[in-house]
């Protein structure tokens, strides 16, 4: 189950990645989007992970 959590992060974080470039592409600010976007569903995943935790 935990191998299945980092898989799903890095994907969120990848879609996010690429939404964020196509968002930032439309202020001319393309890599920076992809920067902010990927960060912030980073830390969300990170921030879920914490809370639910197995024990």
């Amino acid at each position: 189950m935990k191998k299945f959590r980092t898989v799903v992060s890095i994907i969120i974080m990848v879609i996010a990645g690429i939404m964020g470039f196509f968002v930032g592409s439309a202020l001319n600010e393309g890599l920076n989007g992809a920067i902010l976007f990927s960060l912030i569903a980073g830390i969300a995943c990170v921030i879920y992970t914490i809370d639910n935790r197995e024990q």
